[in-house]
């Protein structure tokens, strides 16, 4: 059966059942017979029914988390057999990135990427932001990098305060690092740390840092352009010279505020016009959806087009001229993880 003469209807997920057998299949629907499928045109059915049901929210919610790095990084405490750096003594910028349990971006006892290296060992996030964070949120398993400021040790402040940050339910762990400087590759590093519990988003958690090092350059004192280490991993550095057994530092999150987002889902307002359409796909009521991408795939669950969307504006108009004419599911992406779906006839 062509999957075409089916109308996507089963993207009626209320009326719509779905029996799987050993060689065969039963597509069910209320005014039609039981029809076979075969598998191949089943594999068809089965990416477009769990892509749908993939967007379909329940009570999900958005938190705003506030962050408060303080500062225990000493020549007391942290100078073991060398010389605590002077006024060049600082952490680098702090930045992280929220996301879910399908990627890890730093790990003791395993190498560090080039984006942890450039930062234990410079304090360069680029390659962090640009590949690590950035591929983790094409596979939809990051929501967004954040960079929260670096502190140098002879501000008046022994803070870095990060305000305002919005985590989608969708991608709850946080991640955090920052160089130790100067040195060869020591830093702070924040694995993973879950926002949730029970169902609930926790109200504040407050943890010790200590320091580690990230395995790609060699150096006891706090000195930069070290010989490069091979095969290294990362290790921690609790106990071991210029470092005692005490933190180097604290972290204290604490949640904000809470909202559904069943209160903030502008993205279900987006207009789509014309559908069908011949050439020209129009999309209005933009501002305010934080509306992040277009994406559209075939019956196959090809991914046929995505269209980036620029910040503050209301209409967008989308070129779909060399599509083969068919039938098309159209996903909408927001900034936040939301996503809305609908089916799209391209004549």
């Amino acid at each position: 059966m062509d999957l075409a003469m089916l109308d996507l209807k089963i993207l009626d997920v209320k009326s719509t059942i779905i029996f799987e057998n050993v060689s065969f299949v039963y597509f069910l629907r209320p005014k039609l017979n039981y029809q076979y499928i075969n598998n191949y045109t089943m594999k068809k059915i089965t990416f477009l029914y769990f892509l749908f049901l993939s967007v379909i929210s329940f009570a999900q919610s958005v938190a705003t988390y506030n962050i408060e790095f303080t500062n225990y990084w000493n020549a007391t405490n942290h100078s073991e057999n060398t010389t605590f750096p002077g006024s060049n003594a600082h952490w680098s910028p702090l930045v992280g990135v929220n996301h879910n349990s399908n990627v890890t971006f730093v790990a003791m006892g395993a190498a560090a990427t080039t984006g942890v290296e450039n930062i234990a060992e410079t304090g360069s996030f680029s390659a962090f932001q640009n590949t690590d964070v950035q591929n983790a949120i094409t596979a939809n398993n990051a929501q967004q990098f954040f960079n929260a400021g670096d502190l140098f040790l002879n501000e008046a402040t022994d803070k870095i305060i990060f305000n305002g940050l919005e985590v989608n339910e969708n991608f709850p762990l946080l991640t955090m690092l920052s160089m130790i400087a100067p040195s060869p590759d020591w830093m702070i590093a924040v694995n993973g740390l879950e926002l949730r519990e029970a169902g609930s988003w926790k109200t504040s958690i407050t943890m010790d840092l200590f320091p580690y090092d990230a395995g790609t350059e060699d150096g006891t004192t706090y000195s930069l352009a070290n010989p490069a280490t091979t095969g290294g991993v990362v290790t921690s550095l609790a106990g071991t010279d210029p470092f005692d057994n005490t933190r180097v530092a604290q972290l204290t999150i604490t949640l904000a505020s809470v909202l559904s987002t069943d209160d903030t889902r502008t993205i279900e307002k987006i207009t789509v016009f014309p559908n069908p359409v011949t050439d020209k796909l129009s999309l209005t009521n933009i501002q305010n959806s934080n509306l992040k991408s277009i994406e559209i795939y075939n019956v196959l669950g090809k991914l046929d087009r995505t269209v980036f969307v620029k910040n503050n504006v209301n209409t967008l108009d989308v070129d779909v001229s060399n599509l083969t004419s068919g039938v098309y599911l159209l996903k909408l992406n927001n900034e936040e993880g939301n996503s809305k779906i609908q089916k799209l006839i391209v004549q």
